[in-house]
């Protein structure tokens, strides 16, 4: 694998042969992909009476029809028949890989017969899904808040953040484009009903041209903002991405943060100028330049917007620095306005000399406001233009046909003409021939054809069968599976000529998805939810045993791991670096946070970590480490949890009820460490099982303290970050546990490539979609699981192509 040759002291061997073991197995097991590899093609499975032998000596015991344990029954099936009950033998696969079955410390076969056993139940399981394949079948679902703001970027060219003016969606399996949890109350009607008029005022320019101030919070951190278009050399502020709806004056303000140490005792403190601005979006920036960082030092580590500020210190009269804050348009320089140090009588009040950070912008207009202008929104929805009342008709037709066979995903019928030519019509009755165009634009924006993803049985469909997709519903697929929005031009001409569903275009039409920029939704949506990387939002550690934590590092957290995502992504290298890359992104605040020299400024680049191993791939990066901690200690538990949960889709059981906190508790009169705490914690009968598996991953990690500095004690004494498999295996360290995920590779490809379709297709996966995982990772498998081929392998498969018909069709 290309990704083990970063690891020159890993077997290739263990990865070719990849044996099949969750890093918490009681013992070895065939991978799933190697038995499906070594069987192909899929040949039928003879009747082996050893299994249902095996079955009865050593599962029956508990698993009977009385016994019952775990709610799994297995008296009266045939293991020979698995793919009659799929449902049962798949968790048992997974039981039996996990090492849980059988349970550890009581009788058991030997590991080959186990291989054996597993072997033909997924060779059965496999074969009975290439006969009959199976599709599932995706509830009716709206499109989610993020979806929405993607589709009228891309239907009316406003590129504005519309899913802050909806509620957020709700979650299931992790995702929020999951169709259960998209439903649509009265209530989100109205929400989407506002939405849609406003849009359609802001695109044809009818709106009230009255002076409107828009206010905007300076909530990001420099980290977070560096990224995506602040200036180098600055520190904080707000990058602002606006749409202004007229030609004509604008004022922009910016406010400076009082609570920071300049007080407006005297008056508030703001800086304003006002300009001409021709309508359409345009980018605001308010920043500080830190043009004296070098020459006065650092100054004190500020609380809020810019985390860390660079600048020297300011006295009461201004003499040491004289701060400036800048305002760009559109990326040009408009004006640099000085600072004043705080007044005798601000000081007098108890004003904290310091640089200053900023509350928050405002854009204020239109004045003197003159008509829309041509704005990129006009002139893509404005195909024509009526000279005369005669035209009218004719020319709204074809604006509103071009529209809506975008916004449907489909070619028009009869019906849809006519119903949005009456939604014109009636609005022209009482108005101009734009404002009538917004009403029926408005209409086309709440019609359920845009807010809901509609697939239709075909006629005379039996009922239960697998059919295919039609062209546009697959070309909607795909382009809401890489891209979160609409369809364009190329994937709708293609799907009205019916070559979408060829092979070849189908993957040269992936490969152009990939690369055009709307595909890095896939790490900002699925990766970051995938990842849970949401959860760093709600971390608070300590600042009394963490002082060194602030909204400035968290930002810096999260945008290390986005651009390391985005690199696997864009690179199109093996998701195994996700685990063993030997590089990160890293500022010289973050690579000083991690003890990494030679990196030093706000912006982030592409650092090697040969000489730092230990912070190789996701594991050793602060967003991950902090957290899966608590507010003030680490959590081996959280961290073990974390990665069964989300790197090899392997939950632990929820914890019984009852189960008591970890006790902090000294030994006589001595502090322990947090592993002995963890390991007093599991002496449970009770809880032992599950730590058994959580535990030796967590352990691993330990040296890694609540914010992700290295460390090699605790408060306890010397940190021990060696755990020991179920199946014996020791792993002393995060260079350990990385190298063993790497080696065990089948068992991570595997996982992703269930959450990647579970997002893609927006429904959770059952027991009838594992053998379509299992044939992804295969046909990935001779591309070292590039990431690419797993995207290519799920849009070629039957899950993605096709659906059920419903069963009363």
């Amino acid at each position: 694998m290309a990704s083990i040759a970063r690891f020159p002291n890993l077997s290739t061997k263990g990865c070719a042969t990849a044996l099949s073991l969750l890093l918490v197995v009681a013992v070895a097991v065939q991978s799933a992909s190697v038995v499906a590899r070594e069987t192909s093609p899929l040949t039928p499975t003879e009747a082996v009476p050893e299994q249902q032998a095996l079955v009865n000596q050593f599962c029956l015991a508990c698993h009977s029809a009385t016994g019952k344990a775990g709610g799994l029954v297995l008296q009266g099936l045939d293991p020979t028949r698995a793919s009659a009950h799929p449902d049962v033998w798949e968790k048992v696969i997974r039981k039996i890989r996990s090492g849980e079955m059988p349970p550890p410390g009581g009788p058991r076969p030997d590991a080959s017969v186990l291989t054996g056993f597993v072997g033909k139940l997924i060779s059965n399981l496999d074969l009975a899904a290439e006969r009959a394949p199976y599709a599932g079948r995706p509830v009716v679902r709206r499109i989610n808040r993020t979806e929405y703001a993607n589709a009228i970027r891309d239907l009316l060219a406003i590129d504005q953040d519309f899913a802050s003016d909806l509620p957020p969606d709700g979650v299931a399996a992790g995702f929020d484009n999951i169709g259960d949890a998209l439903s649509m109350s009265p209530l989100l009607l109205e929400r989407y009903i506002k939405t849609a008029h406003k849009i359609s005022r802001l695109a044809v320019g009818t709106g009230d041209s009255m002076p409107i101030a828009h206010e905007f919070r300076a909530t990001k951190t420099q980290a977070e903002w560096q990224g995506r278009g602040m200036p180098f050399g600055t520190r904080g502020g707000v990058l602002i991405r606006h749409y202004f709806p007229f030609d004509g004056d604008y004022q922009l303000r910016a406010f400076l943060d009082t609570s920071s140490g300049l007080s407006p005792v005297e008056g508030v403190r703001f800086f304003q100028l006002q300009l001409p601005v021709k309508a359409g979006s345009h980018t605001f920036i308010a920043t500080f330049p830190n043009d004296f960082a070098k020459q006065e030092g650092p100054s004190p580590n500020l609380g809020g917007p810019g985390g860390a500020p660079l600048g020297g210190p300011v006295d009461v009269l201004a003499d040491a620095v004289r701060f400036t804050i800048e305002f760009l348009f559109n990326g040009r320089r408009l004006k640099v306005f000085e600072i004043k140090g705080p007044t005798t009588g601000e000081a007098a009040f108890g004003t904290v000399p310091g640089p200053p950070t900023l509350e928050k912008v405002e854009i204020v207009g239109p004045y003197n406001a003159v008509g829309p202008g041509a704005t990129p929104s006009r002139q893509k929805l404005f195909v024509c233009l009526p000279k005369g009342e005669s035209e009218e008709t004719r020319c709204a037709s074809e604006i509103l046909t071009r529209l809506a066979r975008r916004a449907y995903r489909r070619d028009l019928n009869t019906e849809d003409s006519r119903r949005l030519m009456a939604a014109y019509t009636s609005a022209r009755q009482n108005g101009r021939f734009d404002e009538a165009i917004s009403e029926a634009v408005a209409a086309v924006l709440i019609a359920p054809d845009f807010l809901f993803r509609l697939e239709f049985d075909k006629p005379g469909a039996l009922a239960g069968s697998v059919q295919k997709l039609s062209g546009f519903e697959l070309a909607t697929r795909l382009s809401f599976f890489l891209w979160r929005t609409i369809p364009d031009d190329d994937l709708l001409a293609l799907a009205r000529i019916g070559r979408l569903e060829s092979p070849a275009v189908l993957s040269r039409q992936v490969e152009r998805m990939l690369a055009d920029p709307r595909s890095d939704t896939l790490v900002d949506d699925f990766a970051m939810q995938w990842l849970k990387l949401h959860e760093l939002e709600q971390a608070q550690p300590d600042p009394k045993i963490y002082p060194e934590f602030d909204a400035g590092l968290r930002g810096a957290f999260e945008e290390e791991t986005r651009l390391f995502l985005r690199s696997v992504l864009r690179e199109d290298v093996s998701i195994m670096d996700l685990i063993g890359a030997d590089y990160t992104f890293l500022n010289g605040r973050l690579a000083k946070h991690y003890g990494i020299s030679n990196v030093s400024g706000p912006g982030f680049r592409r650092v090697s970590l040969t000489q730092h191993g230990e912070r190789g791939g996701i594991l050793g990066q602060g967003s991950i480490l902090t957290m899966t901690s608590h507010t003030t200690k680490t959590s081996p538990v959280l961290r073990g949890n974390w990665i069964l949960t989300n790197l090899l889709n392997s939950p632990p059981p929820p914890p019984p009820p009852g189960v008591p906190p970890l006790d902090e508790s000294a030994v006589d009169g001595k502090p322990l460490t947090t592993r002995q705490k963890v390991e007093r914690h599991r002496a449970s009968p009770a809880c032992s099982s599950c730590h058994a598996r959580m535990d030796p991953l967590g352990f691993a990690l330990e040296n890694f303290d609540a914010v992700g500095k290295w460390r090699t004690t605790d408060e306890g004494g010397t940190i021990d970050p060696s755990g020991q498999l179920p199946n014996g295996e020791v792993v002393a360290g995060p260079n350990d546990l990385r190298h063993l995920l790497v080696r065990h590779s089948a068992e991570f490809v595997e996982a992703t490539v269930a959450r990647l379709l579970t997002y893609a297709l927006g429904r959770e996966l059952d027991a009838q979609d594992q053998p379509t995982v299992r044939k992804i990772v295969r046909e990935a498998e001779p591309g070292r699981y590039k990431f690419s081929d797993l995207i290519k392998s799920i849009v070629r498969s039957a899950p993605f192509q096709m659906r059920q018909t419903s069963e009363g069709s």
